[in-house]
């Protein structure tokens, strides 16, 4: 029931992310909302990047923000509310193909579940990435082999046979990897150098619907993250042994994983890298600067 003194909520939308393949979707979560007393404004986006406009141009003008879509709309929202200087209570309801963020927050579940989640859930402090110094990740900075299929796969290919499918069916061989000659180098001054075929700077318990890390491993809050950084197999029996290890969550049986913790991490390559962040495309260059922001935003769970 609506009064004098209801909260306003902006909803943010993307209709096309993976689980809103009706129109009744969406009435599905106003209906609770306007019943638990919320004045909500509602924007639907039709474009990349568009959620992160809506949220920094409107997002000071409402008590509350409630996005709708994939990880990666979630990205756009908190890189609106961040660049924006905007410090709103923010809601996340996944509906994307994958959600691996949503994955570690214990969000997933139907869209019922999830809006009864978010109105009787309380605010939690999160650890947000920044990329290059003006770009901000919710959970992932990665490249290499597993990761432009995040921002490459047909929508389709994804609802269809899922993200880890996708993936494993482009390494068909050794000759298929495309290794990335590096040097990183920690806040703390450890140093990586050589090939490596895949990196990842998360603050997630499930990277790219594939690698999954054991909770006790992961604080959302605590102003680190974990780095994730595979060496380029010499042999098929190596290979092996990193898919195996991958698989089975024993990172440490393959001497090909690094698996750390760090609050900042430098990256320089010799040409131009490619990243995704939270799936989404990125353009690091040939030095790449990522640190995380202790405790950034306040997110419903």
């Amino acid at each position: 029931m609506l009064t004098e003194s209801s909260q306003s909520l902006l909803l943010i939308i993307n209709p096309t992310a993976g689980k809103l393949r009706a129109k009744t979707s969406i009435y599905d979560i106003l209906g609770p909302l306007c019943a638990a007393g919320y004045r909500v404004t509602v924007y639907t986006t039709a474009a990349r990047g568009e959620a992160t406009e809506i949220t920094r141009k409107f997002g000071a003008e409402f008590d509350r923000i409630l996005c709708v879509g994939g990880d990666g709309t979630l990205n756009e929202v908190v890189d609106g509310l961040l660049t924006g200087g905007i410090s709103r209570p923010l809601g996340y309801i996944p509906a994307g193909s994958t959600n691996d963020f949503a994955a570690t927050l214990g969000l997933v579940g139907d869209l019922s579940a999830s809006v009864r989640a978010y109105l009787t859930g309380r605010p939690r402090a999160l650890d947000i990435g920044c990329f290059n110094h003006h770009r901000h990740f919710s959970y992932i900075a990665s490249f290499g082999a597993f990761t432009s299929s995040s921002y490459t796969a047909p929508q389709t290919a994804k609802n269809a046979i899922g993200h880890l499918a996708y993936v494993l069916e482009g390494i068909k061989d050794l000759p298929s990897l495309q290794p990335v000659e590096l040097s990183a180098e920690t806040d703390d001054g450890r140093k990586f150098e050589g090939s490596f075929i895949f990196g990842a700077v998360s603050n997630s318990t499930s990277i790219g619907g594939m690698v999954k890390l054991d909770a006790s491993l992961v604080d959302l809050s605590d102003g680190e993250f974990e780095l994730l950084l595979i060496r380029m197999p010499k042999t098929i029996a190596e290979l092996n042994r990193i898919l195996i290890a991958l698989t089975s969550r024993d990172y440490a049986s393959a001497a090909e994983i690094t698996l750390t913790r760090t609050r900042a991490l430098t990256v320089k390559t010799a040409a131009p890298l490619s990243w995704s962040l939270d799936g989404e495309f990125a353009e690091g260059g040939c030095v790449t600067e990522i640190s995380a922001i202790p405790r950034a935003i306040q997110l419903i769970v």
